[in-house]
């Protein structure tokens, strides 16, 4: 550096350029420190990428040697996390061994006590990505790591049908180790409200209204007239015969009498109830014909006739043929 370059820094006619930033300062810091804080474990943030991707591309991606966790509110699958083998060795060890190993641990099949070991983890990166300000993706409140799944198809069984942010955080365990992790986290975007077209509120306003008005049905045995000298002459504990009242299918009508629909007549909790359901259709049964002046009665199957100029179902008819 030249004795002018110097006075120029001391009369403030030369500055140094700020660093820059890097992508994902807050969410690497999160990390980094949820990871010591928690259980002790050092990590070095190597790089951070973001994706969208719906439920669909998120199944696809997920590496079918990574422990798989829900997340949500209360433990609940609405995301999940995705640790790889290494990661998830690590984690391990330092809560065992006090400290990583330096060398990559060997595959091994996945445990639940892993994905319960991983726990403090997840947890302290959850409480610190929520207490990020960011307006533009305001998270659900008590956000924790839940029930280990099984595997993708698994996810995606129990993941809703939104589109999702992903983190995928490039991990090295102890700085300086050589040694390579990653984390993937996938949480739903939060639903963002449409704005509303009048049209759109008044419809809402009148279907609101309509909804809550009060609507009168009357159910309807049968209908037959009286004279009021009979009705009058009515005692309690009589009974009023209704001819072809058939209690399966009842009449239900709004308050015009235009008929709705046919209910069955029962009881709930010993009161009077319908049940609104199709109703019984019950076999006919054989149609006693009155008896003639001088004659028996007959008895007679559905369908035939009585016996002035037609067939009794004693009678048998003729057939006639023509060549």
């Amino acid at each position: 550096m030249t004795q002018e370059h110097l006075l120029r820094r001391l009369l403030g006619g030369e500055t140094r350029r700020a660093a820059p930033r890097l992508p994902g300062g807050p969410e690497r810091l999160a990390l980094a420190r949820a990871a010591q804080e928690t259980i002790g474990l050092p990590l070095g943030i190597r790089g951070l990428q973001r994706k969208r991707r719906d439920r669909e591309a998120l199944v696809a991606e997920l590496d079918s040697d990574a422990l798989l966790v829900a997340i949500g509110p209360g433990g609940a699958a609405t995301g999940l996390a995705a640790i790889d083998p290494q990661l998830r060795a690590a984690v391990v060890e330092a809560q065992t061994l006090g400290a990583p190993r330096a060398s990559p641990a060997p595959s091994q099949p996945i445990t639940g006590t892993e994905a319960a070991m991983m726990a403090p983890l997840l947890q302290g990166l959850l409480d610190r990505l929520t207490a990020l300000e960011d307006d533009e993706q305001a998270r659900p409140l008590e956000l924790r790591p839940g029930a280990r799944l099984s595997d993708a198809r698994a996810a995606g069984l129990l993941l809703q049908e939104a589109e999702y942010d992903l983190l995928y955080f490039d991990l090295e365990i102890g700085p300086g180790s050589g040694r390579f992790g990653g984390l993937m986290l996938a949480l739903p975007r939060p639903a963002v409200p449409l704005a509303e077209a009048p049209q759109v509120r008044w419809a809402e306003a009148l279907r609101g209204a309509v909804l809550q008005a009060p609507a009168e049905l009357q159910v309807v045995l049968h209908r037959m007239q009286v004279p009021a000298a009979e009705i009058g002459s009515f005692a309690i504990g009589e009974k009023v015969p209704l001819p072809g009242v058939d209690l399966t299918a009842v009449a239900l009508e709004d308050g015009q009498g235009h008929r709705i629909a046919s209910v069955r007549l029962g009881q709930q909790a010993g009161l009077r109830a319908i049940r609104l359901a199709a109703p019984e259709i019950r076999p006919s049964s054989p149609i006693e014909i009155p008896s003639r002046p001088g004659g028996d009665a007959v008895q007679s199957a559905p369908g035939s006739s009585s016996s002035d100029g037609s067939r009794s179902a004693s009678s048998c008819g003729r057939s006639r043929s023509r060549s």
